[in-house]
């Protein structure tokens, strides 16, 4: 499935591709989009069931909505991109660093995991996706991921950042999100192919991330040959959104590394 998309910058340059989280859209990265997309072409898509994007009935597992983002590269006539992509978005984008690395230049993992879910928590993700699927209101979901996301000193700081992902998660499909925690339900287990990615890596860590702790950032980069580790200081699961500078700057300084 061809992904609807944000295609910025220059299309003769470099692409970098970024895939959001759970729940949320291309838009998510709208506060780092513009200075990025000085220095590359800039692809935002929609995953599946999400956003812009359609709601097919079935298609909803990670190398799915993987495949959807390597027909849309093909769509766009992109061969090789840098491949970033956040929380679920990494799983994607790992499920293609796997899968397909000759489509890849290089691979960005924010506030993401290489692991499978435990048995407990992908059958929690199954209840949830029965609930929503029930009831078709979203609230009580919204409320809950959006207790978990940010830094403590978000919720304090930047109340009006905090209502608008909170107000940008109830405006998902709730059959594609339905769909969506199914497939994140049964996701594969990438840690054993983490040695065999051979792309420059950086790994981005949210400091006070309470969804994917930081020692566990910091394993998943110790486990790909020579990637990189940036530290985000008050930041949770959302860096993009709740520190946007020092994000940026450290996927600008990856950039020019490549």
């Amino acid at each position: 499935m061809i992904l609807p998309h944000d295609d910025l910058g220059d299309p003769q340059a470099p692409a970098l591709v970024l895939l959001h989280g759970l729940a949320l859209d291309g838009s998510m990265w709208s506060e780092i989009a513009s200075g990025l997309a000085e220095r590359c072409r800039l692809i935002l898509p929609d995953l599946r069931g999400q956003g812009r994007a359609q709601v097919p009935t079935s298609g909803y597992e990670i190398d799915d909505l993987a495949d959807d983002v390597v027909e849309t590269l093909d769509d766009l006539g992109i061969d090789r991109c840098v491949l970033g992509g956040l929380s679920m978005g990494g799983y994607v984008a790992l499920s293609i660093a796997v899968r397909r690395p000759d489509r890849l230049r290089g691979l960005l993992l924010l506030q993401t995991r290489a692991g499978a879910h435990t048995p407990a928590a992908a059958e929690a993700r199954r209840a949830t996706a029965d609930a929503i699927e029930r009831s078709g209101d979203l609230r009580d979901f919204a409320d809950s991921l959006t207790s978990k996301l940010f830094a403590e000193s978000t919720y304090t700081a930047q109340p009006a950042l905090v209502q608008r992902v909170r107000d940008a998660i109830g405006r998902t499909d709730p059959s594609g999100l339905a769909r969506t925690l199914r497939g994140l339900a049964s996701r594969p287990d990438r840690t054993s192919a983490l040695p065999s990615i051979d792309v420059p890596t950086l790994v981005v860590a949210g400091i006070d991330d309470r969804i994917v702790p930081l020692e566990e950032a910091r394993e998943l980069a110790a486990r790909i040959p020579g990637a990189g580790l940036v530290e985000i200081d008050r930041a949770g699961h959302l860096s993009p959104l709740e520190a946007p500078e020092p994000t940026s700057q450290a996927i600008r300084d990856y950039l020019e590394r490549l």
